[in-house]
């Protein structure tokens, strides 16, 4: 595909996604319309109660708190899944030891963890943290697996003979070959890993985004609710938009055509 034409493709792709961006506002405002305002406020409620929202005593200890709890629980549990992903694509013996943990973190319902959690670390940080780091290694680790597993058998051959250290292959061989998939795993981590924390503050947590959104739904304050509902929705859009897609691009520029 040429420059123009990918050019072309991208600002067709804007505009329809401008246009869905219009429909869901469009279908929010007669869902809104049809519940009443003590369930649903409409957008317009929902941008006004942000303006109160982001000028209460209240809004940045609990943003600080979601968002320190989001850095550490996404950042902890995509290393552990990444370093030990390394591992276990070296190392059968590993991959198979650590099969058994994969498949039950993986196919236990994040709410289970939660009750756990708040047994073993009570309300607060502790907890959320726990709970993130917990769900976001596994699919790291399995990406991770799945593109050591898939790098050419010639070119790991190729390394040793040309006395690569452990670091060299890493930066030179496994880090380019698994770009593309940890990019993209790296993107569900993160946007899970806000549901993670909101969700786990919402359960159990004494601050945070969460925490004020429980607030809001037990005073059917819906206006603060769906302001902290844009609030989260803003924070994905920013992370994707601004810091993983860049990154994504970046890793994988080796992989792009290039043109004459």
């Amino acid at each position: 595909m040429t420059p123009s034409n990918l050019r072309l493709s991208g600002r067709t792709s804007r505009l329809w996604s401008a246009l869905g961006v219009l429909l869901l506002l469009a279908g929010w405002q007669l869902t809104a319309q049809y519940l009443g305002p003590m369930l649903m406020a409409t957008p317009l409620q929902a941008l006004r109660a942000l303006g109160v929202l982001v000028n209460s005593d209240s809004f940045w200890r609990n943003a600080n708190a979601s968002l320190a709890r989001i850095a550490i629980g996404v950042g902890a549990g995509c290393a552990i899944g990444f370093a030990l992903g390394v591992l276990a694509g070296h190392n059968a013996k590993l991959r198979g030891l650590l099969e058994p943990l994969r498949w039950l973190l993986m196919a236990m319902p994040p709410v289970v963890v939660v009750v756990l959690a708040m047994l073993w670390f009570g309300l607060g940080s502790s907890m959320v943290i726990f709970i993130t780091v917990l769900m976001m290694a596994p699919g790291m680790y399995v990406n991770t697996v799945k593109g050591m597993l898939l790098v050419d058998r010639s070119l790991i051959e190729m390394t040793h003979v040309y006395r690569f250290g452990a670091w060299m292959r890493l930066r030179h061989l496994y880090l380019p070959a698994l770009a593309a998939p940890l990019t993209a795993a790296l993107l569900i981590a993160t946007c899970g890993g806000v549901r993670l924390v909101v969700m786990a503050e919402v359960l159990g947590a004494e601050s945070g985004a969460g925490f004020a959104l429980a607030n809001a739904r037990s005073t059917f304050d819906s206006g603060e609710l769906y302001a902290w509902v844009i609030l989260i929705l803003a924070l994905v859009a920013a992370l994707e938009f601004v810091l993983l897609q860049p990154l994504q691009r970046r890793l994988t520029q080796w992989q792009e055509p290039s043109h004459a």
